[in-house]
């Protein structure tokens, strides 16, 4: 369950983007608490670290969603910040309290719909996941943070962790489909790369924990692209 602050001081537009969080919940079948405050103040006075994504209005009356973002960064780094206002330069100063994104007024649904699409998907990737394989004709179940690498060898699918490796029969495109959002991107048609574990590239080769993996040539442009973005954060 994510837990989602609605703060806006006019109570139309509060009641509007919290009935737009439900009705994404219902399409989506995830499970949304939200708390709405009319006022930056309510939130901040005191503020207890548990949210996981904060919509904050612009202009408000006792305190503004810039100095509101400012104070909740003090003590929370992690949660997710998306401004609501009707002046886009206030994405600009966005940056400074590293806000994902901002939505402007009058708000669709459909726009905010995406901009919590896309804050969910950060928070997903954050918290990492899990995958259920079946292993002997039991179930094991791998955490996504102790996977180094998929390889598709000998017509079996090779899950390599931190600590052994599991071998199961699958297909690598749907475990790329399953494992995309959190940070893995194929190096060449035998290899999905964990981007947490990437140590470092050199010339065709990425090192992955104590391994190195070959980069295909009609890969490299895309797998580059990625691990770049996983670096600078734009995930």
């Amino acid at each position: 369950m994510a837990k989602i602050a609605v703060v806006e001081d006019n109570a139309a537009v509060r009641q509007e983007l919290c009935g737009f969080i439900a009705q994404y919940a219902q399409e989506s079948g995830q499970l949304l608490e939200v708390t709405p405050f009319a006022d930056g103040s309510q939130i901040v006075e005191p503020y207890r670290p548990g949210f996981d994504i904060i919509f904050l209005d612009i202009e408000m009356p006792t305190l503004g969603g810039m100095p509101t973002a400012e104070r909740i960064r003090l003590l929370d780094p992690d949660v997710v910040l998306i401004f609501v206002t009707n002046m886009a330069q206030y994405a600009i100063r966005g940056y400074e309290v590293d806000a994902l994104d901002f939505v402007l007024k009058p708000v669709s649904y459909y726009q905010f719909s995406t901009k919590l699409d896309r804050a969910l998907q950060r928070i997903c990737r954050r918290r990492g996941g899990q995958i259920t394989l079946q292993v002997g004709g039991g179930v094991q179940l791998l955490a996504t943070d102790d996977i180094l690498y998929l390889e598709t060898r000998d017509r079996l699918l090779h899950y390599h962790t931190t600590t052994r490796t599991w071998s199961v029969r699958g297909s690598l495109l749907k475990a790329e489909k399953d494992l995309t959002a959190y940070h893995f991107a194929r190096c060449n048609q035998c290899y999905l790369v964990n981007l947490r574990h990437v140590r470092g590239v050199q010339d065709d080769f990425v090192q992955v924990g104590e391994e190195r993996l070959e980069i295909s040539r009609r890969q490299r442009a895309a797998f580059l692209a990625a691990v770049a973005a996983y670096v600078g954060g734009a995930l």
